[in-house]
């Protein structure tokens, strides 16, 4: 270097520019960084009213299978879950038009749902048919669904747990069917008589008969539920929606590593 010619404000304002350069460039890092590092949301549908099982108090999702979901994502930290509530109905119909990724809380049904694929069961339950005393008086129950022949049952719109042979039953007239969108107001017609039966989980009918008589319904009303008969154990998945994975793939790695992370 040809020392005569060396200035000093310039190498330092080159150096500046360097320095300020290499500033640059490292904040741009760690801002990439920590984006690469923000986990991915998936966002699922459940259903609505459905305490002790799946529920939203104050804006927090609450219930067994939250819990468990839970439970499986401690194991998949580069994912988070968004849980929006609503009618069974409209659920599964933000699954199957693709506007959500799955459904937490779906019974095994590939045939009758063809537009899901499902997980691994993260959950099981007791399903059981309970009925309005005076409605089934003198009557007795070992056989479903035969033995419930001429009586009138509520059922929310696009829900499956009764089964197909109840299902084959209603269209051929010898089981009436009423359906609704809350399950809450099939309850409550099941006490004053304006439909005999119900089928769900007994822990979620024993939390529909304790919210309703919060609201006001007689207690003496509650005695009017009796159960009549367990008819199965039902294993619980996330339902994931075809349509939406055909436009976002990510939801086939979080599938496989949900499978993988409910086994460990």
């Amino acid at each position: 270097m040809d020392i005569h010619r060396f200035r000093p404000r310039r190498f330092a304002a080159v150096f500046a520019a360097v320095v300020a350069g290499s500033l640059t460039l490292s904040l741009w890092f760690s801002i990439a960084t920590a984006s690469a590092a923000e986990p991915i949301t998936i966002v699922l549908y459940s259903e609505s009213g459905q305490r002790p099982l799946s529920f939203e108090d104050n804006g927090v999702p609450k219930g067994a299978y939250v819990e468990n979901l839970k439970r499986v994502l401690k194991r998949m930290p580069e994912y988070k879950v968004q849980i929006r509530f609503a009618s069974w109905a409209r659920t599964v119909e933000e699954a199957r038009n693709g506007n959500a990724a799955g459904i937490l809380g779906v019974y095994y049904r590939p045939a009758e749902r063809p537009f899901l694929n499902h997980s691994k069961a993260f959950y099981t339950e007791e399903v059981a048919v309970h009925c309005n005393r005076d409605s089934i008086e003198g009557r007795t129950f070992r056989t479903y669904p035969d033995d419930f022949a001429g009586l009138r049952f509520g059922n929310q719109r696009g829900y499956l747990a009764p089964g197909k042979p109840f299902f084959n039953m209603v269209a051929a007239g010898k089981i009436e069917l009423v359906q609704g969108h809350e399950f809450h107001d099939l309850v409550k017609k099941m006490l004053v008589q304006e439909i005999d039966c119900v089928v769900n989980p007994s822990v979620v009918i024993n939390e529909a008969l304790i919210t309703l008589e919060a609201q006001g319904i007689p207690e003496r009303m509650r005695y009017k539920s009796r159960r009549v008969l367990t008819i199965k154990n039902e294993t619980v998945h996330i339902g994931f929606s075809k349509k939406y994975e055909e436009s976002h793939p990510e939801l086939a790695r979080f599938r496989q590593l949900f499978d993988k992370a409910v086994d460990e």
